[in-house]
């Protein structure tokens, strides 16, 4: 359980944090647009990574899996498919981080890409009214700043920019290889399960 009158700042993770999301979704969807050795060649040339660290444009993204299959989908097919991952957001979850928000400086820090920032981004408005600008007092979002968690470099970076506590700062994630990069660098850290609920590992009485 985590006290949180330790802390000063809450850094979270996104995807399995905030929103549900079932990465098996889309690799699903793949395999029945592609078929299942084309569909693991896209993993095998690290697209995804490629994307969601800026190194390759949605375009680009597109036209490099539509080489690879040797097919012409259109885009539109393709960033549904890859958006297939995404699930729902839950009202506790986005109460409780505007409840933190009043009390704590509160940061995101994910592994996205443009086409899932701005579904899930639009999501949000759509569902409660507010901004992810609204909720954090910053935001961070990997193919943006051209690195992905687990680097050190990412998380060090955001310490930096932040002028962070490293003793009150906490980050909470769901997979354990970004926790463990996390703790690393000196950062305290609430591993969760993947879509779990983060405030259930939060002390009562301490924030």
């Amino acid at each position: 359980m985590i006290n949180l009158s330790d802390c000063d700042t809450i850094i979270f993770d996104f995807g399995g944090v905030i929103l549900d999301i079932d990465p098996d979704l889309t690799r699903r969807r793949f395999v029945e647009m592609l078929g299942m050795e084309k569909a693991r060649q896209l993993e095998t040339e690290q697209l995804p990574q490629l994307y969601e660290k800026g190194n390759i444009s949605r375009t680009e993204f597109v036209e490099r899996i539509n080489r690879i299959a040797g097919t012409n989908i259109p885009e539109t097919e393709i960033i549904a498919a890859w958006n297939a991952m995404l699930l729902n957001y839950k009202p506790a979850r986005i109460e409780w981080i505007k409840r933190l928000h009043e009390n704590y400086k509160l940061l995101m820090l994910s592994n996205t890409n443009d086409a899932h920032f701005k579904y899930f981004h639009n999501k949000l408005i759509a569902e409660y009214g507010v901004t992810f600008y609204q909720l954090f007092d910053h935001v961070y979002l990997s193919h943006e700043m051209g690195m992905l968690k687990p680097s050190h470099e990412i998380f060090e970076t955001v310490i930096r920019e932040q002028q962070l506590n490293l003793q009150r700062t906490l980050f909470i994630e769901d997979t354990e290889r970004n926790a463990v990069a996390a703790r690393e660098v000196g950062l305290q850290t609430l591993l969760i399960p993947r879509n779990g609920e983060f405030y259930e590992f939060f002390m009562p009485g301490t924030f």
